[in-house]
């Protein structure tokens, strides 16, 4: 049987979304979808709040409910998917590290309550997102559900970014959707400062600029195009272009080179996940390590 997509959830209406998101992923895929959540100790401990009881089964009863809930409004929508939850104890990050050694795509929510409350900010984002055994696709709400618009993937010719692509022309392929392949490049005049009035905001470029040659071939079906993109960063310029366009998902590799070294650490990766204006795809670049 195929890999499943997994989501975590945590009954927040971030969650919701991305559950929803990630059954069309796994109808995509010809695979079941896992909702899993996260039991954990709260954040504040005593003396600041009322001791926590180990033996209270009020939280995980009633989130068993909300998992419940949540698979039976997937099966109406899909009746045909094989819908799973899974409630297990432990931290956030720890519990989808872990799930994702066994699943094809991690599916989380830009913002969460309890198991997953911040799930994408500070250093569980850097766990999650650059240690993940599979794609890791952070989605923010139903307002980023659409599936009608062109795919973007940053690359750079690193194998980070060829994963990536790889990566993002098979979801091109699942959504018969266009794909975009872009190069970031930011101009600096001769005082060294980035010319970003004067250049302009995209030309094309070919396969093998973008790192890319041979990946095309065993995609025929999928139509695409490389482009360079231009801005004070690579994060800048994804944002931009991904915006103008009304890019559908936007994918990066968990590590690069050159343009776009570094992606998913540090100020660019909380740049791309709070502020991209449609799902990113976080894809693990082959032979990094993996935690979890």
């Amino acid at each position: 049987m195929n890999a499943p997509v997994v989501v975590g959830f945590d009954g927040s209406a971030t969650a919701r979304s991305a559950v929803h998101y990630g059954a069309r992923e796994a109808k995509r895929r010809g695979c079941a979808l896992q909702i899993t959540h996260a039991l954990g100790l709260p954040v504040i401990l005593p003396p600041f709040h009322a001791p926590y009881d180990l033996h209270d089964q009020g939280p995980r009863a009633a989130m068993l409910d909300l998992l419940a809930k949540a698979a039976h409004e997937v099966q109406q929508e899909h009746a045909d998917l094989s819908v799973t939850t899974h409630l297990l104890d432990g931290a956030a990050s720890a519990i989808l590290l872990g799930a994702s050694r066994s699943a094809q795509l991690l599916v989380v929510g830009h913002r969460g309550a309890g198991g997953f409350a911040g799930l994408l900010a500070g250093s569980v984002s850097t766990q999650v997102a650059g240690h993940a055994h599979c794609p890791v696709l952070i989605v923010r709400g139903d307002d980023h559900l659409s599936d009608d618009g062109p795919i973007v993937v940053g690359t750079d010719g690193s194998a980070g970014s060829r994963a990536a692509a790889e990566a993002a022309f098979t979801q091109a392929r699942l959504r018969a959707a266009e794909l975009i392949l872009a190069y970031h490049s930011a101009r600096r005049s001769s005082a060294g400062a980035i010319a970003t009035s004067t250049l302009p905001f995209w030309t094309t470029v070919g396969d093998s600029a973008a790192g890319t040659h041979g990946i095309s071939a065993r995609y025929p079906t999928v139509e695409y195009r490389t482009e360079v993109v231009s801005g004070e960063s690579p994060a800048a310029a994804l944002m931009a272009f991904s915006g103008r366009i009304t890019a559908d998902l936007l994918v990066v590799g968990s590590r690069g080179l050159g343009g776009f070294s570094g992606l998913v650490m540090g100020s660019t990766s909380r740049s791309l996940i709070e502020h991209a204006p449609c799902p990113v795809m976080v894809v693990p670049s082959p032979g990094h390590d993996r935690r979890g």
